[in-house]
Parts: structure tokens; sequence; C-alpha cells
């Protein structure tokens, strides 16, 4: 079982085109956590012979030896694959790996303007350190239940944690990811089997459902089926928990479960081992355009050294420190403890030793590429709109900014061309500016469109009631709205409605938006996003910039224009079809950035995107005077 969760990990972070759902194998994971530390802990109070002091150290020698050769092997290997901003976030992903806290530090490294999750080498410490939180709290709990109420109350913690994690997966789904409390009913799963494996009733019905469970373990990972991330879940952990209970007897005499079962040997090693390996490899490629995407070579020689590394890494630490004869000794605890300060000072100890420059200096590309949020982060609204001191310049604004994060990055190139203009703010990421429609993709709840229709109301309504607003400045990623892989919710004829995302539909609700803005009164014009490819350009020009280029490549960092008109396509010819229509005006950024075959992505010596999409705080400052954009949205607003 832990091989096959381990290589449907490995498989689907070597290409999510393997696998349908191959990160499931870490749910499989908690489920056999779960049975295998409680028939342990079980097993010693029983016998009289359970120690806290001795659970907890046998973990330790169990999971820290091979756990921390990967961390100092990974924090040398980091200074030559990743870029400053990446640095910066490992070192708070290394503090919370050696005190796993990981997956708090990397829940407060998503969301939309978090860097791209395929650069961060210690990601997957997310799920030991939940295991860790779970050891921490199961014997404890154990301890101070009677005996007789393990399984009730056990039957509880799921029950509660099962309601907890569909309630998270509509609200915050990035929270019911990474969190114990809802991540509790898989491990759970796993306990409830160990206390419930020798009663006659669950092994016949474990027996009846063996093979269908063996199959649901096989197939739900790998085929697409149609499941909810939730379902799918839920199924694959109830099959493990059928399998694991039912231990059927002749699967040892069958070759690939041995085979399985060797890689089950060094799986921890091999989950330590596989992840950094393939994100030191994405962060090869993010750095120069010209690569292209990793072929399939390139893939199967990143999975060979994963599996290669995993056994060596069990074969040389693993192995020989878990059967090392020694004991607890306040001396093993505190090299232990050291261990763990020296880990994770280094990256601030070697950021301060290789740092020619103060935290925000010119060559501090980390800072350069912060999120471009406009006034600041009290703009990124939640459910309403309000018109607060810090997302305006002014008491009584003249120019309001509407939209999402592609909104965000003009406030700052207005006011570099026209500083005595009076702006304010309304923003709200992923919420373009649709007064009856907003869209959500599969991996955020439906609640975050209805949230955006209720913020874009709230604008509406400011605007209807604030007459000093002469000028309205639309911008989006406007793509969302026609990407069929989307969900659109239209409230148009004001009842919330489920809609496939189309162009015209777009189209339509966006024109309503700017007829409702001309009947209060305003001025509208409409601004398109800059353009891009979808590949971050950023980081090649970090590189170039340091001199951190491969094997003396040179380096183009300038977006081939045919490549970005075809990767855009779909909204220009929306926004091209809004501007005859609606007769707006959509200013577009080509001439300030753009000749006939590139667009650039850093000029005089400024760099100019933070992203793959959005411009910097310099970039927007620099833009915006080049092409007066203040005065330019004044004058083609109508």
């Amino acid at each position: 079982m832990r091989g096959f969760a381990a290589l449907i990990v490995v498989l689907q972070h070597a290409s999510p085109t393997l696998l349908h759902a191959g990160y499931l194998g870490v749910d499989i994971f908690f489920v056999i956590s779960g049975f295998v530390i409680t028939n342990l802990i079980a097993r010693d109070m029983d016998a009289g012979t359970f120690r806290l002091r001795d659970f907890y150290f046998r973990r330790a020698k169990r999971l820290l030896p091979a756990a921390y050769a990967t961390f100092a092997a990974t924090t040398v290997a980091s200074l030559f694959f990743l870029d400053m901003r990446e640095w910066h976030d490992f070192g708070a992903q290394l503090l919370g790996a050696v005190t796993y806290t990981a997956n708090f530090v990397l829940l407060g490294q998503t969301g939309y303007f978090a860097g791209e999750a395929a650069l961060k080498p210690l990601l997957h410490v997310w799920s030991l350190s939940v295991e860790e939180q779970f050891y921490l709290l199961l014997p404890a709990s154990l301890i101070v239940t009677p005996r007789k109420a393990w399984l009730p109350v056990m039957l509880a913690v799921v029950a509660a944690s099962v309601a907890f994690y569909l309630v998270q997966m509509q609200v915050r789904p990035d929270a019911a990811f990474y969190l114990l409390p809802t991540r509790a009913w898989q491990l759970g799963l796993g306990v409830v089997a160990a206390l419930v494996a020798r009663m006659q009733p669950v092994q016949i019905i474990a027996r009846l459902l063996f093979w269908p469970a063996l199959a649901a373990l096989l197939l739900v990972p790998s085929a697409p089926l149609g499941l909810s991330a939730q379902a799918a879940a839920v199924a694959v952990c109830l099959a493990a928990t059928v399998v694991v209970l039912r231990a059927h007897p002749g699967a040892d005499a069958a070759a690939p479960v041995r085979g399985l079962a060797r890689v089950g040997d060094f799986s921890y090693s091999l989950y330590l081992v596989h992840w950094p390996i393939f994100a030191f490899l994405h962060n090869v490629y993010a750095g120069d355009p010209t690569l292209g995407e990793p072929s399939v070579l390139v893939l199967a020689s990143a999975t060979a050294g994963a599996i290669v590394g995993g056994w060596l890494l069990y074969r040389l630490v693993e192995l020989p420190t878990r059967r090392a004869n020694f004991t607890y000794s306040h001396r093993v605890a505190a090299g232990t403890l050291l261990t763990s300060l020296v880990l994770a000072a280094a990256p601030t100890a070697i950021s301060a030793g290789i740092s020619t420059q103060g935290s925000k200096g010119p060559s501090d590309f980390a800072w350069l590429r912060r999120d471009n949020l406009g006034f600041g982060k009290d703009c990124e609204f939640y459910q309403s709109f309000s018109p607060i001191p810090s997302c305006r310049n002014a008491a009584r604004p003249d120019v309001m900014v509407w939209g999402d994060s592609y909104a965000m990055q003009l406030v700052h190139a207005i006011l570099a061309d026209r500083p005595d203009l009076h702006v304010l703010q309304a923003t709200k990421s992923s919420c373009g500016p649709y007064a009856a429609l907003a869209q959500y993709p599969d991996d955020f709840p439906r609640a975050y469109a209805l949230n955006c229709l209720s913020f874009n109301r709230s604008v509406v309504d400011y605007l209807r009631k604030t007459p000093s607003v002469h000028t309205l400045v639309l911008s989006s990623a406007y793509y969302a709205y026609i990407d069929p892989s989307r969900h659109l919710i239209d409230n148009s004829n004001g009842v919330p409605t489920d809609r496939k995302p189309t162009p015209q539909i777009a189209l339509d609700r966006l024109r309503e938006t700017i007829e409702t803005a001309r009947s209060l009164g305003k001025r509208v014009v409409v601004v398109a996003p800059v353009p891009s490819t979808g590949f971050d350009f950023t980081h090649c020009v970090e590189r170039k910039a340091r001199g951190r280029t491969w094997f003396g490549r040179r380096m183009d960092c300038r977006i081939p224009r045919e490549a970005y008109e075809a990767n855009m396509k779909p909204t220009l010819d929306l926004l091209a079809q809004l501007e005859r229509e609606a007769k707006v005006s959509v200013v577009r950024f080509d001439d300030a950035l753009c000749d006939e075959s590139h667009c650039a992505t850093e000029m005089q010596g400024v760099m100019l995107y933070r992203d793959d999409g959005h411009l910097s705080y310099e970039g927007s400052r620099l833009v915006g005077r080049r092409m007066h954009l203040a005065n330019k949205l004044l004058a083609e607003a109508r």
C-alpha cells in the first residue's frame, strides 16, 4: 500500500497527464499512518509499557535523520536553482519543515498572488507536518480517553472532520487541503480500522468489499471517472481502509505486490527526495523561455533519479539510523535541537553572508517582484466595497479603477502620469468589473463567485450615490469569463444562475455594465491586459541580470509578439467586439511595450512584470509615464 501510494504521487508530480489524480496517494498514506501508529500505541498500552517520551523518541529516530539529510541537501541545491523570491519563500518553508508547521507556512504561501507552487522545493512536507501533528495529539488523546470509549470517540472525530472538510472545500479549499482538522478523518479512518480489525463482522464485510475496494483504489487515482475532489478523496480513503482491514492472505504470493512492498520499504525516503528534484527541474525551465517544456526523456530521467535517490537515502541514512542501538538521552535531544536550529537558520545566515544590497535594494528581485496591489493590501476587498481612505488619494475621487488584479496594477501607472488625479481603487482578485456576472475555476468554491457578485453590486451602489466620480476605468483578465473550463454565475435577472462560459455572455454582461455606468453619468474606458504568453519571464530577466545563465546560454527575455497575440486572441477578439458594440475605447499596452516582433519585459533597467501577466510596481510607473496613461484614459473615456 505504501509503495503504491508513493509511486502514484511520484508519477503525478512527474507529469500530471500520466494520472488523473495521483495526488490521492497522500490520502492513502494518511489512512495507513493512522492504522500503523494506532496499532503500535494500542499494543504498548495493552502491555503496560507505553511511555510518551519513548514514543516520540522512536518517531524522531524513524523520521528525522532522512528528513534532515534531505533538507540540508535541498538547502545547498536551492542556492543554485532558486531565484530570490523563491529563496525567501524557501527559508520559511525550511523553518516550517523542521518545526513540522510547514502546512501552515505553505497555506500562507498560497493564493492568487503567491509564488508558483511547482517552484517550491519543500512543498511536499506539508503532509509530513500534518502527520507529525497527528502523532503529537493521538497518543495523548488515547491516554486520557477510557479504552472502551476509544472507538466511539474516534468515530465522532471522523464524522466531525468529514463535515468540516466538506464545508471548507466550499468555503476555503486551500485550508481544507493543508490543515489537520480537515485531514483528521483520513488519519482517523486508519485509527478506526486498527480498533475494529479483529471484530468478526468487520472481517466479513472486508472480505465482501475487498475486490471492489481494490478496483476503486486502482481506478479512482488513474481514470477520469467524473468524481468531484471530495468524492474522490472519500472513495479512495474508504477503499484503502477496506484493503488494509482485509490484509488478503494470498497477496504475498503475487509478484506485483512483492515489488510494491520493496518500494514501500523506502517510500518515506522516496517521498522526501522526489519533490525537490522535480521542483529544481521546474525552476530550470522557468528561467529560460527557449527551453520550452521538459521532454518525456527529461521527465523520465528525473523520475528515475528520484527513485534511485530515495533508495540511496533509505540505505545510507534511514535504515542505518533506524537500526542503530541508541536510546533517548539529554545529549541526543540537545543534538537534535541544535541540528534543527542550524537548519532553520541556514537560509537567513546564507542570505546575510552573500548579500551586498539592502533588503529593498535595486538588485533585490524578490522585492521587485512583490505583489502589485495598487494602493495596498487593504484594497483586496472580500464581499463588499467601501471607499476606505487607504484605497484612495483624495476624499472626493474623480476616477475609479474597478476590476481584478489587472486593475490593481493600473493605480500607480495612472498616478505616475498624473499625480494630481484623485483616484479610488475598487478591486477584488479574480473578480472582473461585471455588474451581474462572476466566474470561478474548479479549484475555487462557488461561494467565491457569489462574493464577487456581492462586491460588484456594492461598487455599483457606490457609483450611484457618488457624483464626484466622473470616469470609470474597467480592467480584468477577461479570458476567465470565456474559458470553457470555468464556471459562470449570471445574476442579470436577479437570480444567480449557473452558466457555461461563452464569449457572447461575457460580451453582453460587460456591455450592460458599461450601459449601467453611463446611465449613472459616468464616462467609461476599458483597459486590456498587458501582453503575455502565460510564461513568467521575470525568472529570465532576473537570471540574465545576475549572470545566472546555464552553460553560458544567451538569454532572450522578450515576449514574442506572435506568441502573445496567439495566446490572447480570444481575449483580444472579445475586447475588439466590445469596442464596436458598446462604443467604448479599449486601451492596449502594445504601442508602449511592443515592436513588430517582440514585447519588452524590461526597459531602462526596470523589470516591467512581476509574474506572467501583471506589471510590477516599478513597471507600472514606467509604463504609465511612457504612454501618458492617465491623460490617455481621460481623453478616451466616453
